[in-house]
Order: structure tokens, then C-alpha cells, then sequence
């Protein structure tokens, strides 16, 4: 029988690895791993004795791993020791020639088994210690044949007979450490394997958060804890032994001073022998995966500080980069104990410490023409592990020793932050920033001392290396960094950001001096021949020109000066403040004297020149003579001329710098409003004036007439009604004049109103079809003034914009109890309450433009020029495809042919729905003024979404975060539950049905993408599918917005009344009408093949199973037929492997709760899986609710699908995926390196479109 059996074997090799074999035969041939006899034939195929080639010594392993993961649960007792004493006979039997791969299998299998059984049943294997077992490796007769497996009921009574029987030995493996010490005295090959095994079980068990290791994480975490450490150590740590773990220890020694002894024993031979080098990255390697949950006494009683400090300066980069990742755990891990963190801690702090590790920073030399990956890695590992030792300085407990060498690491901290890399300089930013914040430490003469060198190196960074020269060595790095430009564009703005903040604290701890040299720093620039060529340039080229990126930097750094200055004031409280503050006065005034002086004529280097300029107001408000002619320079660039002969692009960069100068004299006019209100009727005239001479486009306009009226309403003056009705009326009753009302009555007045007509007249005396080109036919002199007419008449098409502005300019950042939002509100509410109906059937018309259905009445060459219209045209950073260059270049050509006429129109169309939904969500923050009129749910509903047909993935996705996001957050708690039980089922439903049939259609056409790519280099198919991604996170978004997230911002603990997030969540929940929908699109995303979205779904399912199952049988029920099945689904679908833990914390709370009431979830395990019986399912329910944590019975939840499914369970037996989850895991530390300036309070990042169009200074929607 044995020879046949591995007939069957070899025949089935053949059939696998013959190149001409067909898939369906390879497939059959498979089946021989669910042969009963399949592990035996396994441990016969690895045996080096039989001589067989890695290639079939690697399928018996596979052949045993299919056992141990799919079927070891439900062997009897010999079985699973067969199993396990035939995996120990091949880890015992390997040879010096096994391959790799093979070695690392077989440490796999090792662990796979130990997960399970290794210390398993302690107590009732003490009660049978006298008692003998025999080892079953070479007896195979009867262990998998039918005789001893006949039913699940005949294992169970093995096991149940297991403590009389003697057999404990396969339930606790009781002689596995000594084992693995007789492998590790045994030979070189042996030795590295027991490395392997216990390399492979410490990750399982601590970092690749493995769900059949979960399930006994405590039980075999106490184990490791009980092996690796000496058992003297052991009895210092505890007062009572535990004598039964101690049953499982080889020897008194333990793990971890062997591995110390042996890493001397290499540090003495030396790291140069090849086989010494490579067996220390084994054991390092090793080290790694326990030092941070080992005792510090053992660390310390092992003496391995020291000889991982001798390993860190030796001349191997391998041995280095892994010696630096090692002391990185030890530093980073807690220590509860003083004197184990002054003997590791305090060892490192001192004198000798620190000069260790900066000789070994020191020695690294990168050459960037030379580059070196090792060397760099290298370089990154030691800056992390030494700017991570300043965790330490602000610790009240643990105090570093009297003999610290501060100074001596604050030089080496500096030394890293001079580094040519940014990534490497910016890794200690983050600790600059902490240590200047922090009063105990920037006060210390050591910290004090270094502030000079550290603002000089801030200064110089301060600069756009978007803009530097590509052949710049920090350029160069990070090309070597970044692969994408959206990352490298990310990280530099959070780079520069970091560097601004260094300054403005330097300067708030030492504001003259920094100042004064911040200022001569300055003057020296613009002095020089570079200065000169940045002030009398009209034109400067941007990239590469320092120039240009220099004196920028400039303007930067005053700013990032005057915020000091503002924090100082705060912060500052010595006797002698006001003859400091008088002092800084000083300096300031010359400061901005000077700026005003100057006089720049590049349009990009003006516009932050006024920026600054504007930056001196909190400081200057009562200097009113010198800001008055900051504000004089301010309206003088708001009227920038454009040159006769300029080109498009530089007409474009002419029109920013007018409009974000207008965005600057609104920040004045918050700044100072009652300096101004001084010379109120001064401005009106001069504003007056400004009007008359026709220099201001109708948008432009809007920022001087928002000016005075901010001015006017932020002052103390009587007459603020009749400022208010002078600036607003006249633009709010143009929404009810004659031409406006005519265009939103319906679609054809809208087209004609936005001059669709007057293009379709002159394109048919064109002779234009709907099959001509547009691209191809120029536009001739009768076309140009068409587009002239209608380009003035678009700009004042509805007062859409006007009206969005005048309301978030008077209401920003006012307290909503206050007495003067409250008279803003009285004047805004019986004035927004008439127009509302309008912005409503605006929005409603530019939703009904983008229908084709509503097109079928047009001219054929019209309905063609409509369609091509609503194509959306649009460049975001991270995607489109197109650099923004290559998209203005391309659009720069297309003005000069017909085309631009759709394109204009259709960003006409575009912008104006966009100031609708902003002025939507700013009329939201008027308390009831939206929410008290009846319907109204419903009415803004249907005008947002009544006529969804051409309503895009960008579309939806803005309307989202621009309107209903804000509806929901900004309704008053008081009238919450009555709008929201009316907006939120229809919403919820619509927006449910529009991702499932985006979703469905490209899963039709077969995704392309995972969820978690890089922006950049998207091809144009694959662009619906992205932007798809997109609209998904930011419905997630918003349901978060609604229940909250697993992980995200705490719930408050009481239930406050007046806490709208909470009253949110309460009506959801609350509601069957909300909560059913709610419930279907979660599950939904959960499902849709974006692995973001999809964990995110979970964390919001997980954070609200609790409030609402056994509540309600309808929900409940829901839940179970939806909402399980969903889980099972997943988790049987490898494309969310990354998902399918926490979607396992889904299905195990959901099963656990509901089964407690019903038998439904049982049936539907039954159904799901039909080949699991009710016995199996039984038996698992057993095992399940036993007394253990929710991550154990997720892990037996899983491991019991992965057995009924014949799946992977995610238990790390496959080399590919281990390696896989430990890249992921890399990636992620890498990430956590990058610097990060501000955190988002849940998992789904910040939608930076919100951020941008939301905030009232951003100058793309002014």
C-alpha cells in the first residue's frame, strides 16, 4: 500500500510540473493532498535519506502543511503526534546542502504545529508525568487509515481519554524547548533551523497578528516568556515559579543568553567569515522579534547592549543595518524599572555611549554618484534609532543619569538634521519641534547653545525644493525616496512646514536675536546680485532659478518670524516683557518699513510678497499710519495691469496674483477692522473709484465689496444693519430679477441664459455637424468676439459666487453664541429664506444640463457641443495623468479653435455648481436658517440628486464633501431628528445605488487597481475606476460622520443632549428608516474591491454591533442574513487577504451575540459551507465559546473556515505571504518615518479637496 501510495505521488508530479500538462489535470492531480495518507506520504517525500530533489521534497512539505492547516484540528490524538514527530524528524535531519527555501518550510511547519499543541493542557499533563508515550515516526500502520478516524465524535472521546491514556505529549509538547536545545548544540545546519523556528513563532505570535497564534496568545507568550529568559531571572521576576510552565523549559540557561553567548562567540571570530556573517544575521534577526517584550534584567544579564554595540561598529553593513534595528526595539520598548533603564537607557546617555554612536553616523559616507542602497538603509536605521532616544529627555520618571552628555547628542541629533537627505534630516524635525515646545528642556544651557546652528540650518531649508535644480544633491536623494511626484510634493510641504515651525519656536525662545538675524539675513540677499535679478525681474524663470526660490524662502521665513513673535507674547511672563516687547516693536516696524520699500515685479514672487506683508497685522493693528500703506500696496497688486503683450500663461499667473491679493485685503480686514473703520469712507470711495475705472473683473469685485462689508460688521459701530443692506441687497435681489428668475425656470431658459443658443446659431453658420472635430477648426474673428460676450456675461451669470462669499466672510470663526454672530444671523436669516428656493433650482438646472435625456430636443451638432461640455476637464494633483504643465498646454491650444467653446462652458457650468454647493454648506452654519423651512430635507435632496443621471464619480464625491457632510454636521441638535429622519433614508439609498452600479460595471470590466496605489502614472481607463476609490472613501467618510469609527475619535462616555455627534449617532441607530440603509451600504462597502474602503467599513460596523443587535429581531435578522454572509464571502475571496482579519472581528461579534438568541446563524455556517456538518459546526461552537478574548475566537473562527473551505486561513505557512506581510509591515514603519504634520483623528485620511475648498482663503475659489 505504502508503495502505491507514493506511485500516486510521483504521478501526480508529473502531472504538475509537466510544462504541457492542462490545467484541469493539474488540478486533479492536486487532489492527492486530500488523500488520507497525503502527511505520511509527505514526511517520506522530505526525508533527505529517500534522495529525492528539492522540488519533490518541497511538495511533501507542502502535503504535511495541507494536513497540519486544513485537518489537524480534527485529528485524533496519534495522529497529531505522528504529525508532529515527523516534522521534528525532518528539522533534525536537514542538511547543510537543503536549500534555503526548505529550511524556512520546514521552521514554518514547526511553528504551524506549536501554534497549536506546544504547552497546550499543562495541568492535566502534570497529573500524568509517570506515565510513558511511544513516538509514532517510523509506525504509520494504522494512524490515517479509516479504523482510527471513523467520525469527529470517536476524536473527541481520544481526547477526552487523553489524561488517563499518558499520551499528553501531542496536547503540550512538552519536550519542544529541549528539542530545539539539542538542535542548537547539535550542527551548524540544525542550529540555524531552531533559530528559524523560534525567529517564525515570535512574529506569528507579536507582529504579523496571526489568527491560529491569537487564539493562544496568552498562554503562549507566557510560554516564550518562560524559555527564552534564564531561570534565575525568572525567579527574581516572579515570587511563585510557575511550575507548570516550568515543565516546558530545557535547562536553566534559556534562549537568550545562549544567543548572547554565541553573538560573542562571532563578534570574536570576527564577521568577516562568510559563514560567522551569515549565521549573525540569522541570530540578529531573531533578536529582533523579542527584545521588546523580554525582561530588561535578561537583556542586561545577557550583557547584550554592549555586544549589539560592538556588532553596530563592526566594518559589515548587513550586520550593522540589523545591530541598529536591534538597539532600535531596545530603545524604544518600556521600562518599569529605574535601575534596568539607567543600566540600558542611561549606559547609552553617557559619554561613552554617545561617542560610540556617533563615530559609527560619522563613518557612513554616501556618495550620490556612487549610491550605495545598504549604506543609505544603513544611515536611515541610525538616525531612527538616535533621534528615538529623545523620548527620553522629557520623561519624569526614569531620569536619565547626572552624567548625561547632552550636549554631545543634541550635536549628533543636529548632525542628522544637516543631512543632504531630507527624508534622514526630516526624521528628527519632529523631535526639534517637541524639544522647543517643551519649557524643562528648551530652557537647559545645552539646548540654548545649539539654537543659533539650528535656526541658520532652518533658515536654509526653508525653501520650495520643488524648485530647486533636479542636479541638486537633496533632489537627487529624493528621487531615490519617492516614486511618484504626488509623495515627493506631499513630503517636501510637510518638510518645509516643519522647518517654518523650528523657526517661529527659535525665534519665540530667543525673539531679538533671531529676528535681528533673520532681518540681516534678508537684507544680505537682496542685496546680492540674486536679490537684485528677484526684485527687478518682471519675469523670472521658477525652476531651477535661485532667484526665484531664494528670496521666496524670504518671505517665508519673516512670516514664520512674525508667528513667533505672536507666540511669544503669549507664552512670555518675566518682569521685563514690556521692555522686550518695546525692543521687538522696533525691530518689527524697520522690518516691514523695509518690505514696503521694496518693489517686486515678478506676479508670483508680489504675491507672496504681499502675503507677508499682510502677516504683520496682528503685530502692527495700532500702527495704523504703516499698516494703512501695507493696505495701500495691497489694493495696488489687487490691479496688477496686464501687459498688452503678455501670453496666456503669464495672463493666468497675473489673474492669481489679483485674486489672491483680494483674498489678502479680506484677511486685513479681519485683522484690524477697527483701524480701518477709521478711514471706512475713504476706502468706500477709493473702492468706488476702482469700480469706475473698469480695472476689476465682476469676481474681483466681490473681494472689495466682501472688504468693506467684513470691516463694516467686524467693528464697533451703530449703523451695522444699514452698512450690511448697502454691500448684500443689491446682490441678493439680482437672484429675483427678471433674467435670473427666467433662467432657473427651466432647462432650455437655462441653456439659452448660459448661451448655448448664440453657439449653436454661430456654429451652424460654421457649417459645424456633430461630426466635426472642434479641435481641428480654428476659431475665426466672429467666434473670438462671441467668446468675448459671452465670457463678460458669464461672469456675472448668477450671483452665486457673491452671495457664497459675502456669507462665509462674515460669519468665519465667530463663536455661534456670540452677540455678534447672533445680529449677523438676524441679518443673514430673513434674506437667505427667500433665495434659497433659487440656489436650489440652480443647482437642480446644472444637474438637469448633465442629463442626456434632457438633450434629445437639440440640434444634432448641439447635443454633440453639449455632451462634450459636461466631459470634465479637470487637473488634481495625484489624478490626472497629465502634468498640470502638459493639461494648461493642452488647454492653451485648444482656446484657438472651436472647442474651447465647450470647454468654457462647460467650466462655466462646473465652477458655478461648485459655489453652489459651497454656498449651500455656508448657509448650513446659519443654525435653523436652512433647516427650520418645511420639506426642506426633501427639496434640497431632489435638487442635488432628483435628476442624477449625469452626475459623475468627481461630482458626487464634491457634492458630498462640500454640502451634505456640512448639512449633517451643522443641523442644530434641536431640529436633528426630524431632518435627518427625513434626509438621510433617501440619501443613504441613493447613494447605496450609485456605488453598486459603478461598482458592478467595473467589476464587469475587471478592476485594475487594489485601493491603496500611488496617484500618479494612472492610465486613462483606469481613471474612472480610481476616481470610483475616491467617491467610495468619501461616502465612508460620511458615514463615519454619522456612527462614528472603531479607532477614531472617542464617543463621549454620557449621553449629552447637546452633543450633535452623539444626538447623529442616536437618531441612525435609533431609526429603522436611517439605520436600514446605513446598514446596506456599510455592508456594501465592505464587499466593493477596495481594500481601504473596505477596512474601513469594518471599523464602522465593529463600533456600532453593540448598540444595536439584540434590539430589535427585524435588525437583527438583517444582520444575519446580510451582513454574515457578506463576512463569509470576504473572507473567501483572497483579493481582501489584508482585510480579512478585521473582517473577522466583523463575523466573530456578529455570530457570538446573535447566537445567543437564534439558531439563523448556525444555518446560515450550514449553508455557506456545505460541506461542513452539523456535528463540525457544533464542535466548533464549543471551542468558540469557551472563555476567551475576541481575537482568540476570531482566531478559531477563521482557522474553522479555513478547515471547512479548504482555504487560507491566514496562519503564516506559505514563505510568499510571510514575506508579503513583513514588506507590508515595513512599509508601514517607513511611512510612520515620513514626516506627517498633522494627524487625522480617524483611519481615512482628510480629503484634501474639502480642506482646499472649504477654507475661506483659498484662492481657487475666490
Amino acid at each position: 500500500m505504502e508503495g502505491e501510495g507514493l506511485a500516486q505521488v510521483s504521478a501526480a508530479l508529473d502531472v504538475v510540473y509537466n510544462a504541457s500538462s492542462s490545467n484541469q489535470a493539474r488540478s486533479e492531480a492536486k487532489t492527492v493532498k486530500y488523500k488520507q495518507d497525503a502527511p505520511y506520504w509527505g514526511w517520506q517525500l522530505a526525508h533527505p535519506s529517500h534522495g529525492n530533489n528539492a522540488v519533490v521534497r518541497h511538495f511533501g512539505l507542502l502535503l504535511l502543511q495541507h494536513s497540519i492547516q486544513y485537518n489537524f484540528i480534527n485529528y485524533d490524538n496519534n495522529q497529531k503526534l505522528a504529525i508532529k514527530n515527523w516534522i521534528v524528524d525532518l528539522g533534525t535531519s536537514v542538511q547543510p546542502s537543503d536549500p534555503h527555501y526548505l529550511k524556512e518550510k520546514i521552521a514554518i511547519l514547526w511553528v504551524a504545529v506549536a501554534k497549536r499543541i506546544w504547552g497546550l493542557e499543562l495541568d492535566r499533563a502534570a497529573a500524568a508525568t509517570n506515565s510513558s508515550s511511544k513516538s509514532p515516526v517510523a509506525n504509520k500502520s494504522s494512524l490515517f487509515n479509516g479504523s482510527n478516524n471513523n467520525n469527529n465524535k470517536h476524536s473527541e472521546e481520544l481526547d477526552d481519554d487523553d489524561s488517563n491514556s499518558g499520551n499528553f505529549d501531542s496536547d503540550g509538547w512538552i519536550n519542544m524547548d529541549e528539542l530545539l536545545v539539542r538542535m542548537w548544540e547539535s550542527n551548524p545546519t540544525t542550529r540555524e533551523l531552531s533559530l528559524g523556528v523560534w525567529r517564525t513563532l515570535f512574529e506569528d505570535l507579536y507582529i504579523l497578528d496571526d489568527p491560529v497564534a491569537d487564539k493562544r496568545a496568552s498562554s503562549l507568550s507566557a510560554q516564550c516568556i518562560e524559555v527564552v529568559t534564564a531561570e534565575p531571572i525568572l525567579n527574581v521576576m516572579y515570587e511563585v515559579p510557575l511550575k507548570s510552565l516550568r515543565k516546558l523549559r530545557f535547562g536553566t540557561e534559556g534562549w537568550l543568553n545562549r544567543w548572547s553567548s554565541v553573538l560573542q562567540e562571532c563578534i570574536e571570530r570576527g564577521f568577516s567569515d562568510p559563514e560567522v556573517a551569515k549565521f549573525s544575521l540569522k541570530l540578529l534577526q531573531t533578536l529582533r522579534t523579542c527584545l521588546y517584550w523580554i525582561f530588561p534584567l535578561a537583556i542586561r544579564e545577557a550583557n547584550l547592549l554592549q555586544r549589539l554595540s560592538i556588532a553596530l561598529s563592526c566594518d559589515n553593513v548587513d550586520i550593522k543595518i540589523l545591530a541598529a534595528d536591534c538597539l532600535h526595539v531596545l530603545f524604544t520598548r518600556t521600562f518599569s524599572n529605574d535601575a534596568d533603564f539607567q543600566a540600558i537607557i542611561g549606559a547609552v546617555f553617557l559619554p561613552d555611549g554617545m561617542r560610540t554612536l556617533a563615530q559609527v553616523y560619522t563613518s557612513i559616507s554616501i556618495d550620490i554618484d556612487h549610491f550605495d542602497d545598504k549604506l543609505y538603509i544603513l544611515s536611515k536605521k541610525m538616525v531612527e534609532m538616535i533621534v528615538g532616544l529623545g523620548e527620553y529627555l522629557n520623561l519624569s520618571k526614569n531620569r536619565l543619569p547626572a552624567e548625561t552628555d547632552l550636549g554631545q547628542y543634541l550635536s549628533l541629533v543636529l548632525e542628522t538634521t544637516r543631512h543632504h537627505s531630507l527624508v534622514i534630516s526630516g526624521m528628527s524635525l519632529q523631535f526639534w519641534c517637541s524639544v522647543l515646545r517643551v519649557e524643562k528642556l528648551n530652557g537647559k544651557e545645552q539646548i540654548e547653545k545649539l539654537l543659533p546652528q539650528l535656526l541658520e540650518l532652518a533658515a536654509e531649508r526653508c525653501i520650495k525644493f520643488e524648485d530647486v535644480s533636479e542636479e541638486h544633491v537633496s533632489r537627487q536623494f529624493l528621487n531615490m525616496d519617492f516614486d511618484t511626484a504626488p509623495d515627493t510634493q506631499v513630503f517636501l510641504g510637510n518638510y518645509r512646514r516643519f522647518m517654518e515651525d523650528i523657526v517661529r519656536l527659535i525665534v519665540c525662545r530667543l525673539p531679538a536675536d533671531s529676528m535681528a538675524y533673520l532681518e540681516n539675513r534678508m537684507d544680505l540677499f537682496f542685496s546680492s546680485e540674486l536679490g537684485w535679478q528677484s526684485l527687478n525681474s518682471p519675469k523670472l524663470e521658477y525652476a531651477g532659478n535661485p532667484a526665484y526660490f531664494l528670496a521666496y524662502s524670504q518671505f517665508i521665513l519673516v512670516e514664520a518670524a512674525l508667528r513667533g513673535v505672536s507666540r511669544w507674547k503669549i507664552w512670555y511672563n518675566e518682569p521685563d516683557k514690556p521692555q522686550v516687547l518695546q525692543k521687538l516693536s522696533i525691530i518689527i516696524e524697520r522690518w516691514c518699513e523695509r518690505l514696503i520699500a521694496m518693489s517686486l515685479h515678478d506676479p508670483l514672487l508680489l504675491r507672496k510678497h504681499v502675503q507677508t506683508l499682510v502677516q504683520f497685522a496682528p503685530l502692527l493693528r495700532d500702527v495704523t499710519q504703516l499698516m494703512f500703506r501695507v493696505l495701500e500696496k495691497v489694493l495696488t497688486a489687487c490691479t496688477f495691469d496686464y501687459p498688452p503683450d503678455a501670453t496666456d500663461d503669464e495672463r493666468e499667473v497675473i489673474r492669481d496674483l489679483r485674486t489672491s491679493c483680494g483674498t489678502e485685503l479680506n484677511r486685513l480686514a479681519y485683522m484690524m477692522p477697527e483701524s480701518l473703520m477709521q478711514i471706512y469712507d475713504d476706502l468706500e470711495r477709493v473702492i468706488g473709484e476702482t469700480f469706475a475705472s473698469n480695472k476689476l473683473s465682476d469676481h474681483e469685485a466681490v473681494a472689495f465689496k466682501s472688504f468693506l462689508l467684513v470691516v463694516s460688521q467686524r467693528s464697533n459701530i451703530n449703523n451695522k444693519p444699514e452698512k450690511f443692506a448697502k454691500i448684500v441687497d443689491p446682490v441678493l435681489q439680482s437672484w429675483t430679477d427678471e433674467g435670473t428668475m427666467k433662467g432657473l425656470m427651466d432647462l432650455p431658459w437655462f441653456m439659452e441664459r448660459v448661451g448655448i443658443v448664440a453657439i449653436a446659431d454661430y456654429f451652424r453658420s460654421r457649417g459645424v455637424t456633430a461630426d466635426t472635430d472642434l479641435l481641428k477648426a480654428e476659431m475665426d474673428q466672429v467666434g473670438k468676439d462671441l467668446k468675448s460676450e459671452l465670457k463678460s456675461k458669464w461672469s456675472a451669470l448668477f450671483p452665486i459666487r457673491a452671495t457664497r462669499i459675502f456669507i462665509q466672510y462674515t460669519i468665519e470663526k465667530l463663536d455661534h453664541n456670540s452677540q455678534e454672530y447672533k445680529d449677523l444671523l438676524a441679518l443673514w436669516k430673513p434674506r437667505i429664506q427667500p433665495i434659497l428656493p433659487h440656489i436650489l433650482q440652480l443647482v437642480a438646472q446644472i444637474e438637469a444640463y448633465h442629463n442626456p435625456a434632457n438633450w434629445t430636443s437639440l440640434p444634432a451638432e448641439v447635443q454633440s457641443f453639449v455632451k462634450y461640455s459636461c466631459m470634465e476637464r479637470f487637473w488634481q494633483v495625484g489624478v490626472s495623468t497629465q502634468t498640470r504643465d502638459q493639461f494648461v498646454d493642452e488647454n492653451v491650444r485648444a482656446m484657438h479653435t472651436l472647442r474651447d467653446f465647450a470647454d468654457s462652458v462647460g467650466h462655466i457650468i462646473r465652477y458655478t455648481r461648485e459655489y453652489a454647493f459651497l454656498t449651500l454648506g455656508s448657509i448650513s452654519q446659519l443654525e435653523e436658517t436652512m433647516y427650520e423651512i418645511p420639506g426642506m430635507a426633501t427639496n434640497l435632496w431632489m435638487a442635488l440628486a432628483g435628476d442624477s443621471a449625469g452626475i459623475t464619480s468627481h461630482s458626487w464625491r464634491h457634492m458630498i464633501s462640500l454640502v451634505l457632510r456640512n448639512v449633517i454636521k451643522n443641523c442644530p441638535v434641536y431640529l436633528m431628528p426630524s431632518f435627518l429622519k427625513e434626509f438621510l433614508p433617501p440619501l443613504l439609498s441613493k447613494l447605496d445605488q450609485v456605488l453598486l452600479e459603478k461598482w458592478e460595471k467595473v467589476m464587469q470590466n475587471g478592476t485594475v487597481l487594489v485601493g491603496d496605489e500611488d496617484d500618479a502614472s494612472l492610465s486613462e481607463e483606469m481613471m474612472e475606476e480610481h476616481l470610483l476609490r475616491q467617491l467610495t472613501a468619501i461616502v465612508a467618510r460620511l458615514l463615519i460622520d454619522l456612527v462614528g469609527q472603531l479607532g477614531g475619535k472617542a464617543q463621549p462616555e454620557s449621553s449629552d443632549p447637546n452633543n450633535p455627534q452623539e444626538v447623529i449617532r442616536k437618531t441612525v441607530l435609533n431609526n429603522k428608516e436611517i439605520l436600514a440603509p446605513f446598514l446596506t451600504i456599510c455592508t456594501h462597502i465592505m464587499s466593493f474591491r477596495d481594500n481601504r474602503c473596505s477596512f474601513n467599513s469594518c471599523l464602522i460596523m465593529r463600533n456600532i454591533l453593540s448598540d444595536i443587535l439584540l434590539k430589535d429581531p427585524e435588525v437583527d435578522n438583517f444582520i444575519c442574513e446580510n451582513v454574515i454572509k457578506t463576512c463569509l464571502d470576504i473572507l473567501n475571496d483572497k483579493y481582501f487577504s489584508e482585510v480579512h482579519n478585521e473582517v473577522g472581528y466583523v463575523l466573530t461579534t456578529v455570530y457570538t451575540i446573535l447566537r445567543t438568541r437564534y439558531q439563523r446563524p448556525v444555518q446560515i455556517l450550514l449553508d455557506q459551507l456545505p460541506n461542513v456538518s452539523g456535528q463540525t459546526v457544533s464542535e466548533f461552537e464549543i471551542r468558540l465559546s469557551s472563555p476567551k478574548s475576541l481575537r482568540q475566537q476570531r482566531g478559531e473562527f477563521l482557522e474553522f473556515l479555513a478547515m471547512a473551505r479548504k482555504s487560507d486561513s491566514g496562519d503564516s505557512y506559505d514563505m510568499a505571504k510571510r514575506e508579503s506581510q513583513q514588506r507590508k509591515a515595513e512599509k508601514q514603519n517607513e511611512k510612520k518615518k515620513l514626516l506627517t504634520k498633522k494627524k487625522t483623528e480617524d483611519f481615512i485620511e482628510a480629503e484634501e479637496m474639502e480642506a482646499s475648498m472649504v477654507n475661506l482663503f483659498d484662492e481657487g475659489y475666490q
